[in-house]
């Protein structure tokens, strides 16, 4: 047990210490939340005499009513609380070590409730956990699958990326290994991207100290007998599926779940090789995909909570990262319903928007400066967006009404007093939008508040993600969506297919999801790229020959595209409990999808001869008109 929010903490400050260990080139602002170190835990009422065995992430200390009764400083050591009875109050302070949340584990005793302090006047529930009698919850790793490498010519290889530690059974030598996401990579020593210090372990196999991602591994100064890699797989089942008569989209989703699959790392990380860190952006769009993929809600929650409680500035230093925080949490209650976890966290996303506030002029426009432990240029967008900050950037302020319309939903959904304050807000933001940057005659938003150009592809998608052409889109709206240049990366490129399906051209969203993703698979691309294949410079990024992640998490959003684009399964109301079902098959002869909602799984099968779709129970089908609940078999016309 700990304090809310310290065990998704617990696993950042992990993660960030061990990425910095084992990546060369890796920059992460250092303003994520700060772990607590001193917390007291108590339970009430003992009615009989009885022994507490406990066991902290550092020096215990325990009271019984007002007493002392045990000190115990080794964390490795289980500590014994003698409990007489009708004791009034039991109370446990944890001094965390270093790195570690204060927390608290209890053996043999699942049945009391405890509460903690962290100020030792406020008393708050506790954060219950699983992890195991020695291992708290924040240091438990994913599982592990051993994986052997294959070895053609001077080349160890995987039919697919992973994150893990290479082991090596070697006859003679000390090996030196390098490692890759690409054949050039795994035998270019003088650009590598990780650290690969070998240890030898007791049973005489030597085996990489840092979980490295690669798909390729060579070998140098020693004679491997055989080599496997002890791959890092989190345990979730795929149980979303999508398949079409083309079998190239086919491979695309299966690609995209995968991608996504491999990022989930206890957190959601943003690519397994770099910088195997949680980022927003990449949380965005790998939220989407992991609903229709794996449905795999705890994971999207902790990852939130851990990125949520940054003290200064923004969501890793950015400040559209923060936006995208408060627009993810909402596609965490579209897609997975989340009524328990907004109701305890509706109190955090309202200071949270307090704080963005703070950021906004009279005129409700959002003007970020940077912050301590953040970037010297706080806005982003996307890679090559290149926004000019002495001017106002309608993608900008298009994320911000978004923002504050997902919180006014989100707060008025648990009956939080903030909503109105939110939703009022984001009405004089628009006010402001509309009145400064849309160009009436063109029918398309402008670049900037004091532009002429409507060409860029940013605004225009934003408005229409972001609900402002909710009844209609209008015609230069999708003519920049249809005309644009591709977004800069796969991240922002997801979006903007999104807005183009929106906009009544699902099929050219398709097209261009088959064409732009399937480059990466002629490429033999088996996870999806952080940036689009290049053939010219096709691993190159940040000015480095491997730079570029080839299994980056924001590169995954086909896997909720497809199942959207061509069945046409989306939500209407929070958690799926309505959702509708609108085919567009295009030149696909039939196509199929399984979306995995809280009541089963949503099922739909379409062809020529029509749609059959499987509403499962407590979730309700609107399609034509009408209403059909679960559970059962829905037919209708194609």
């Amino acid at each position: 047990m700990a304090a809310p929010g310290q065990f998704e903490l617990g696993i950042l400050h992990r993660q960030v210490a061990e990425a910095f260990d084992a990546i060369r080139y890796i920059e992460y602002p250092a303003n994520y939340g700060d772990l607590i170190p001193i917390v007291r835990f108590r339970t009430l009422g003992f009615s009989s005499a009885s022994t507490l065995r406990v066991r902290g992430t550092g020096h215990v200390s325990a009271w019984i009513d007002s007493d002392v009764t045990v000190v115990h400083t080794d964390d490795d050591r289980v500590g014994h609380v003698a409990v007489p009875a009708e004791s009034a109050v039991v109370t446990i302070t944890v001094h965390a070590k270093p790195g570690s949340p204060a927390a608290l584990t209890v053996l043999g005793d699942n049945e009391r409730s405890w509460e903690c302090s962290t100020d030792g006047s406020e008393w708050v529930p506790v954060d219950y956990r699983g992890g195991t009698d020695v291992v708290p919850p924040h240091d438990l790793r994913e599982p592990v699958v051993v994986l052997p490498l294959k070895r053609d010519g001077d080349l160890f290889q995987l039919d697919a990326p992973i994150l893990g530690r290479v082991v090596l059974e070697v006859a003679a030598g000390t090996p030196r290994l390098l490692t890759g996401e690409s054949p050039d990579e795994a035998r270019s020593e003088r650009f590598q991207e990780s650290f690969h210090e070998m240890e030898k372990r007791r049973d005489g196999s030597w085996a990489s100290i840092h979980e490295v991602g690669m798909r390729f591994a060579t070998v140098a100064n020693a004679e491997v007998t055989s080599a496997h890699v002890e791959a890092s797989a989190h345990p979730a089942p795929r149980r979303g599926a999508f398949a079409c008569s083309d079998d190239r989209l086919t491979d695309i989703w299966a690609a995209s779940a995968y991608t996504i699959r491999l990022c989930m790392q206890n957190l959601v990380l943003d690519g397994v090789k770099r910088d195997r860190l949680p980022w927003m952006g990449d949380q965005a769009m790998n939220t989407l995909a992991n609903a229709y993929a794996f449905a795999d809600g705890d994971i999207v929650a902790d990852s939130l909570i851990a990125l949520g409680q940054n003290p200064t500035g923004f969501v890793n230093g950015i400040a559209d990262y923060s936006l995208w925080w408060v627009i993810n949490t909402g596609f965490y209650a579209r897609h997975f319903g989340a009524h328990e976890y907004l109701g305890a966290q509706a109190d955090r996303i309202d200071r949270f928007l307090q704080t963005l506030a703070g950021y906004a002029g009279p005129d409700g426009v959002f003007r970020p400066k940077p912050s301590v432990g953040g970037f010297s240029t706080p806005v982003l967008i996307d890679w090559g967006a290149n926004i000019d900050l002495t001017r106002i950037s309608t993608a900008l302020q298009i994320m911000w009404l978004w923002a504050l319309r997902t919180g006014a939903h989100l707060l008025s959904s648990v009956t939080h007093p903030g909503a109105g304050h939110w939703a009022s807000s984001a009405d004089a933001v628009e006010t402001s939008l509309r009145a400064s940057a849309w160009d009436e005659s063109r029918q398309a938003w402008r670049t900037y508040f004091d532009s002429d150009d409507t060409d860029s592809v940013y605004p225009n998608l934003l408005a229409v993600l972001a609900g402002l052409h909710s009844d209609n889109v209008p015609d230069g709206v999708r003519h920049v969506l249809k005309q644009a240049p591709r977004p800069g990366t796969p991240f922002m490129a997801g979006f903007a297919l999104s807005a183009l399906g929106a906009s009544g051209e699902p099929e050219l969203a398709t097209a261009r999801i088959r064409s732009w993703w399937g480059a990466m698979l002629d490429a033999d691309a088996r996870t999806f790229w952080e940036e689009f294949d290049a053939p010219e410079k096709r691993y190159v990024m940040y000015g480095r020959p491997y730079g570029k992640s080839l299994c980056h998490a924001w590169s995954a959003g086909p896997a909720a595209l497809l199942p959207e684009l061509i069945c046409g399964i989306r939500p209407v109301t929070d958690g799926w409990k309505k959702f509708t079902v609108a085919p567009h098959l295009g030149g696909l002869s039939w196509a199929g999808a399984v979306v995995p909602v809280a009541g089963g799984e949503i099922g739909v099968i379409a062809d020529a001869s029509g749609v059959r779709v499987h509403v499962p129970e407590g979730h309700t089908l609107v399609a034509g008109g009408a209403e059909y609940m679960g559970p059962r078999v829905v037919e209708l016309a194609s």
